[in-house]
């Protein structure tokens, strides 16, 4: 009998070949074929009990995954100066929405103070794009609100000024 007959011995390129009897796909394990899932021992990352774990393709991991969610970040990054990509968190521009609260455009400071205790409300709910967009509108509105009022107080200056002069 040739060499390359028996089950174990050459192919025609010289390599030893397998045979067809311990290929994985004629191999049952377990009742299954080699094509399914293998039930995984333990030490090889399987469950405690010998259950292989679940496979799916959802972004939330099993309840036996070593690994942390990556879908969203634990609260203390959000709180803290510096996520995880070094971006620091957003401001809320409160101090100066409370300063535009002293300038006479009385509508637009309000609504100023108004954004900025919103984008803090976001920031402390895990938002921070929105805490950065409502931080952004507070201090645009809590800017014009100062430079108008600077605007108005001018305007009633000049306007004034006649009376002012005479009366002192």
């Amino acid at each position: 009998m040739d060499e390359s007959q028996l089950p174990g011995g050459p192919d025609d390129k010289g390599h030893a070949a397998v045979p067809q009897d311990l290929t994985t796909d004629h191999l049952a394990v377990g009742g299954e074929t080699g094509n399914g899932p293998a039930p995984s021992s333990p030490s090889k990352g399987g469950h405690a009990n010998g259950r292989p774990r679940s496979r799916s393709n959802s972004p939330r991991p099993s309840l036996n995954s070593p690994r942390p969610s990556i879908g969203r970040r634990p609260s203390a990054v959000v709180e803290g100066t510096e996520g995880p990509t070094g971006e620091s968190k957003p401001r809320d521009f409160l101090m100066l929405a409370i300063l535009s609260c002293f300038c006479p455009l009385w509508p637009i400071n309000i609504v100023a103070l108004t954004f900025s205790v919103m984008s803090r409300n976001s920031l402390q709910q895990g938002n921070v794009d929105g805490a950065r967009r409502l931080g952004r509108n507070a201090m645009v509105l809590s800017v014009v609100a100062i430079l108008g009022g600077i605007a108005v107080i001018a305007a009633a200056i000049t306007l004034n000024r006649e009376l002012i002069l005479k009366s002192g």
